[in-house]
Parts: C-alpha cells; sequence; structure tokens
C-alpha cells in the first residue's frame, strides 16, 4: 500500500446556500496524496454541491478550500477579479472531475473531447495530447471508440469516456460524482 503523503485536498467550514436552504454547513476535508475517500449519503444531502464547491463550479458561500498549492477563500458577494480568476483556473487544472452526467461535448469525438482541454487550457501540444489521450482511453478500453461520438455510445462508454478525458488533463486530484453509476461490476 502506498504511504500517504501531503493533504493535497482542504476544505475549511465550507458552507453553501441556496437561498435560505442550508446545504451544506461548516464542513472540513483533509484527503492526503494516495488517499482514497468515498462521501456518502442520501439523494440530495449536499455531495455533488461540496464537489462542485471544491472546484469553484458552484461558489461556496463561506470557507476556504485548498487544492495542492491553490488556495481560496469563498467571496461570493465581491466583485471577481482577473487574480481571483486565474486562482480558480489553477485550482481546476490541478482537480480533475468526473461529471454524474459526463458532460462529454456532443459535436467532438471521444479522443476530442479527451484533448480539448490539455490543449486549450494547458498548453500541451496537440500530438503530445493525443498520446496522453489515446494512453488513458487504453487504460479504460476505449481506444477503439476514439473516432465516435458521444451519442453514439452506451452509458457505460459515456463514464469510460469522462474518466480518460479527466486523467488526460493529467491533474493532481480526481474527483467523481457517483463513478460507477453507469460502469458494470468487471470495470
Amino acid at each position: 500500500m502506498a504511504q500517504l503523503g501531503d493533504v493535497v485536498v482542504s476544505a475549511r467550514g465550507v458552507e453553501k446556500y441556496f437561498g435560505d436552504l442550508h446545504v451544506l454547513k461548516g464542513v472540513d476535508l483533509d484527503v492526503r496524496q494516495h488517499e482514497t475517500v468515498m462521501i456518502i449519503g442520501r439523494s440530495g444531502s449536499g455531495k455533488t454541491t461540496f464537489l462542485r464547491c471544491l472546484n469553484f463550479l458552484e461558489e461556496p458561500s463561506r470557507g476556504t478550500i485548498r487544492i495542492g498549492d491553490i488556495d481560496i477563500e469563498a467571496d461570493p458577494l465581491h466583485t471577481r477579479t482577473r487574480k481571483h480568476d486565474e486562482r480558480v483556473r489553477q485550482l481546476r487544472i490541478q482537480a480533475g472531475m468526473v461529471f454524474q452526467d459526463f458532460n462529454l461535448f456532443p459535436h467532438m469525438t471521444v479522443l476530442e473531447n479527451c484533448i480539448e482541454a490539455p490543449v486549450r487550457v494547458r498548453r500541451v501540444p496537440r500530438q503530445q495530447a493525443i498520446e496522453l489521450a489515446e494512453q488513458f482511453l487504453g487504460k479504460v478500453h476505449m481506444l477503439e471508440k476514439r473516432n465516435e461520438y458521444p451519442s453514439r455510445l452506451s452509458g457505460g462508454q459515456k463514464q469510460r469516456a469522462a474518466i480518460a478525458r479527466a486523467l488526460t488533463n493529467e491533474p493532481a486530484v480526481m474527483m467523481f460524482d457517483e463513478p460507477t453509476s453507469a460502469l458494470d461490476q468487471e470495470l
């Protein structure tokens, strides 16, 4: 078993309100390198909201999030600066996310979906991004589907394509929302 390393994800006092609905109430979490953490609870208990707050896809109402060496304090009532937006972008680069509904771009092939972020966001040369994508598509048994569009894939294939897409960006941390919902037991 790998030794647990430094804390790579930290959440302190994370709160989230949707109007009067108080969904997250002072959530604290530390995740160390090589550690796998599962957040479980009933439907509607805030699991997805918490994951979305970790990478600022949803602005927390209060609290501090740190992923890798990027630390951001929630401040939803103030105007965003370029510096803040850049810090959020850097945080998202370090945190790969596989969404519950996959969010594949329907007008792009599986391979194009996988290389979009590395080429556009991280400025990885296209050929290098293709090689990375093919490596990860192979790991999830999807290499033969690299030229297919999402509409031609089963739910499990879409899920595996989304996993390969997230891995191709080479994040420090991977977050999954309902990671096995569309996969069969063998995978």
